[in-house]
């Protein structure tokens, strides 16, 4: 089955967010920056990273330089689990490259409203550090109320983000999604709740090629040194 034109519906009808940013936040825009500034990541899941193995999901994200200090981020998400196993898309978080400094993520959109905004610094339990941003089921990754709340098997959300900060101009979807100079495999995590008998499943996104290499040398050079 080809997700493409859902995935494609979706986000369009979710860039109809207004900003609400004045005409001044382009004065500091330097000449290499557009609106069309945009770059773009596929979604799949690292089932090797699966706390269960029971529920998969397919997606994008989208980053939209709207200022030399702000992106506009959009994420689509379809929930591809079984449907007689079940397992509602609850919640998913992310976290930004290191390198780029802080930055302020603010919910604009999301197409469930039981879905919302996860409070910064919130950590993915099982998976170890913390979040910057991301949305939950009564604004949680654990919890957070009824799992119905979520993306059913099968049905597809999306939801937009302001990502503001000083290396905001250095930011893209694939370093969002997999970390930047250090590779990230958690970076991006989704969590489904309702399984069976009231199972949950967590599962990372999959980094691109070139990003697991780099974790592969990373790795290989910190096993050379001891």
């Amino acid at each position: 089955m080809n997700d493409q034109p859902i995935v494609a519906q979706t986000l369009e009808q979710v860039t109809t967010v207004d900003l609400g940013l004045p005409r001044s936040a382009w004065a500091d825009r330097p000449s290499t920056i557009r609106p069309s500034d945009t770059s773009i990541a596929v979604l799949a899941p690292n089932t090797d990273l699966s706390t269960e193995r029971l529920c998969s999901f397919s997606g994008m994200i989208s980053c939209t330089h709207v200022s030399i200090n702000a992106v506009q981020m959009l994420v689509s998400l379809t929930n591809t689990s079984d449907v007689e196993r079940g397992g509602y898309l609850t919640g998913f978080m992310f976290r930004l490259p290191r390198e780029l400094g802080g930055f302020v993520v603010t919910l604009l959109r999301s197409s469930h409203p039981g879905m919302s905004r996860i409070m910064p610094g919130t950590g993915a339990a099982p998976f170890a550090g913390s979040w910057q941003g991301g949305v939950g089921t009564g604004g949680e990754w654990q919890g957070g109320g009824t799992p119905m709340a979520g993306v059913a098997p099968g049905d597809t959300g999306a939801w937009a983000f302001l990502v503001s900060g000083t290396g905001a101009a250095a930011l893209t979807a694939e370093r969002l999604m997999s970390g930047g100079s250090m590779p990230d495999p958690y970076a991006f995590v989704v969590r489904f709740r309702g399984i069976g008998a009231g199972h949950s499943d967590k599962v990372p996104a999959l980094m691109p090629d070139h990003q697991m290499l780099r974790m592969a040398a990373l790795i290989d050079a910190v096993e050379q040194r001891r």
